[in-house]
This record gives C-alpha cells, structure tokens and sequence, in this order.
C-alpha cells in the first residue's frame, strides 16, 4: 500500500532517482519555497531526520489527484548533494551562494547644452574672448602721449602758420606747399586713470589730465587775406599760441582677444568717449603792419628789399613787426627806449625764430584772442592694445583723434575679488557656474543613494 503510494507521488513529481542513492525518492525535487529559504536564511534544520525516513503527510488518507504537504517549511536535510538537474552525477557537496554587495551608483555628470544658430557663434566667440577664471575687475594706471594737428587741416583754413609736429625742425615740400613755415616742439598730454572691466572684453574707463597746446611763434594769415601781392603781406599776425588745457573723459573700450594663455591676455580693439576741456592761457596775436621790412637788430640797419612773399615770413628779421598807427587806437607811439632795441623806425626786436614779446606789448596792440571759448566739448575716436599679465599688470598702446591725432600709451595695475563675467554669454559666466551646479547636484545624489538598500 505504501509502496504504491510513494510510487504514485514520484510519478506525479516528475522526479527521476539515480541509481544507487539512499535518499527519499522526493529528496533531488524539493518544494520551491523550502529551496528559496535555505539559500537566502543559510540556517540549519531545527531537527534532523533519518535519510531514508519518508515524509509523513498530515493524513494517512489523500485524494489521488493531490501531491502530498510536508509538515514542515523546512525540508529535511540530505546526505547527498543537492543536485543542479534532475540528471546531475553525485558529487561533493557545493557551497552555498553568498549574495555580494552592489557597489553604490555613481552619478554621471550632465551633459552641457550645446547652444545653436547664432548663439553658437556668440558662444564660439565667447570661448575664445575669455577664460573660465574669474578675473580683476577694478585698475588704476596712468596714461601719456603726444597730441599733433596735421598741417593738411590747418592749410585749408591758413596760408600760413606754425605747427608743433614732434619731429624737429625740419621742413618737407608736403608742409611748405600748404604754409608752413616753421614746425618745433611737441605737445603732449598725462593723467590718471580708473579702469572698470565689464567682461574681459569691453572696458569703461574714466580719466583726468593735463594736455599742451603749444605752437612755435610766427606769422598766420588768412586763406582771404592774402592775393600774392608783397602789400597784402601786412595782413599777417604775429602769433603766439600758449594754450594749456584741463581735460576730463569716459571712454568705452572693447578689445578682441588675440592671445590668450594662462599669464598673459593680449587684445586689440577700440571705442569711442566724451568729455570736457577747460582751457588755460591764450592766444595772442599782433598785426605786422603796413609797408612790412625788415630789420637786423645787431646792425640796426633796415632792408627795404625783403618781405616780399610767403616765405620772407619764416625769417622774422626779414618780416619784421613795427608799430603801426592804422593798428594803434590812441595813435601814441612808444618811445623809442621803452624798446629793446631803440630805432627811429619803431621795429620790434627780433631774431629769426622770435620776437620780443616787451616790445610787442609797447606797441599796445598785442591782443589776446577773444574766440577761443574757456570750455570745449572733448569726442574721443579710440583704437586700443593692450597686454595684460597674469591678470594684474597692464600695458597698453593708444591712438586716435580728439582735439587732435594723438599716439601714447598706459600703464595700469589691476586689483579687488575675482569675480565672473557678466555679460551673460560664455564661459566666463556661465561655465563655471554650471560646473559648481553639476558637481552639487552629483553630491547629492551620491549622499542620497547610499542610504538605499538593494
């Protein structure tokens, strides 16, 4: 009877005994659950039963349709190895499975957005305007130069007339075919100035100075005054330009990058400012005269014979200034001691490059200029290099046209906390910002995850 039944129960199993093994004929067919609990709790049987001990069900009689319950969740043990398949050989026994740890995600950084159309290009320009570095905003310095007014533009208004062109006194046929008769000295201009960086490109900077406006003395004349005659010479004035000038600007600078390393920024650009110049000193002039001659002082003798074109006017001792009484308002002539050279012909004392400005003065009729204004408006044309290293000590090359073409340069020192872009495109703004962000959010999740269990 029993046997019939076990025999029935391993056909219903499917199971299949290998010869010569002394387990229960259920034994290699374990239920799926027991088999689940013994890997996963890997603790022993609480008893332990016979090998060949059959399992005993809850009731001696069962439906032949129904597998049999064991009558306990724990299977018992097995002296044989529990085999992989229902056809496995015997073997040693193999070790349980030990379920390893998995190792904590790792956060992937996010990828950049790419930006497309023309912010790409904005973006590409912006790469190579800037580094991801904060940068100095602030810079103190100091600027210098030479200011020079070309002769072309002066000719167009003057027959003749002196310049202060930075190159000695030399002449070319270029100059003397538009009036100029005597070129020497140079005007220059110095300050201090405040530089704010609104980005590594574009710059506003603020600036007080000093700027000279010097002529040699000597004779203008107007395009309308002279027709080439020897007698419309007397329209010349003797002229001395002594003007100093006070001058305030802000002016805005944007420099492309050209160069950039780790140490050293080299950008060229340009820009445009606005100001104002209040002017010092004068402009004093004195009619030569009708019947213009000339005078030797160290003779005393007079050459009736000279000034006779435009250039007997460079030479002051062959044009020479003598009083006038068409130009005198009282018609009082000086006396001939209140002049340095006393002569009857009441000329003033002159070399080639000068006259006496005392004797000038004797004449009463050495007048300031009354159409120079005391305040002018300053525009300013820019283009501008500068080099910079390692973000603090710059060098920087100047030029343009204000109140005239002027070429210089500064020097500035730049300081204060590093801060970011804020022009709002580029990485100097944006992608270190963006980093700090992804490396914060990364953090979080690895803190966050490590608390789960898998």
């Amino acid at each position: 009877m029993r046997l019939g039944f076990a025999v029935g129960l391993a056909l219903f199993a499917g199971a299949t005994v290998p010869s010569g093994a002394s387990a229960a004929p259920w034994a290699g067919r374990l239920p799926l659950q027991a088999r689940t609990a013994h890997v996963r709790t890997q603790e022993p049987t609480s008893s332990t039963a016979p090998a060949s001990a059959t399992p005993q069900p809850t009731s001696s009689t069962a439906p032949a349709s129904a597998p049999p319950q064991p009558t306990s969740s724990t299977a018992p043990p097995s002296t044989g190895p529990q085999p992989t398949s229902s056809r496995a050989p015997d073997s040693a026994g193999l070790p349980d499975p030990v379920s390893e740890p998995e190792p904590d995600p790792v956060a992937e950084p996010e990828p950049e957005p790419q930006p497309e159309g023309e912010e790409a290009t904005l973006e590409g320009q912006r790469r190579l305007a800037a580094k991801d570095e904060a940068f100095h905003r602030h810079g103190i310095g100091v600027r210098g130069g030479i200011t020079i007014i070309p002769t072309w533009i002066l000719g167009n208004y003057l027959s003749t007339h002196t310049n202060a062109l930075c190159r000695g006194e030399s002449l070319g046929n270029f100059a003397v075919e538009r009036g100029l008769l005597k070129v020497d000295g140079c005007n220059f201009y110095v300050g201090p100035e405040y530089t704010y960086r609104f980005s590594r490109i574009f710059d506003l900077t603020t600036s007080v100075g000093y700027q000279r406006l010097h002529t040699p003395e000597g004779y203008w004349i107007d395009n309308g005054q002279y027709d080439g005659s020897p007698q419309s010479l007397g329209g010349a004035d003797y002229t001395e330009v002594d003007l100093h000038m006070m001058f305030m600007e802000v002016d805005f600078i944007a420099r492309a990058p050209i160069v950039i390393t780790e140490n050293v920024e080299f950008g060229i650009g340009g820009g445009g400012g606005i100001g104002l110049g209040v002017l010092f000193g004068g402009v004093y002039q004195t009619p030569l005269g009708s019947r213009p001659w000339g005078f030797d002082p160290t003779t005393g003798e007079v050459d009736f014979a000279s000034c006779q074109n435009l250039n007997d006017l460079g030479d002051h001792t062959r044009c020479t200034p003598r009083w006038d009484a068409g130009e005198s308002g009282d018609q009082i002539p000086p006396e001939e001691s209140d002049l340095d050279t006393p002569n009857p012909n009441l000329f003033a004392t002159c070399t080639k490059d000068k006259c006496s400005k005392g004797d000038l003065s004797a004449f009463g009729y050495r007048n300031k200029q009354g159409g120079v204004p005391p305040v002018i408006p300053v525009i300013n044309i820019i283009l501008s290099a500068r080099l910079l290293i390692k973000d603090t000590f710059a060098i920087g090359i100047n030029g343009g046209f204000n109140t005239g073409f002027y070429f210089g340069g500064t020097l500035g020192y730049f300081f204060g906390p590093s801060s970011q872009d804020d022009m709002g495109i580029g990485p100097a703004d944006g992608s270190a910002q963006r980093r700090n962000k992804r490396r914060k959010r990364a953090l979080v999740r690895r803190t966050s995850t490590r608390g789960l269990t898998f």
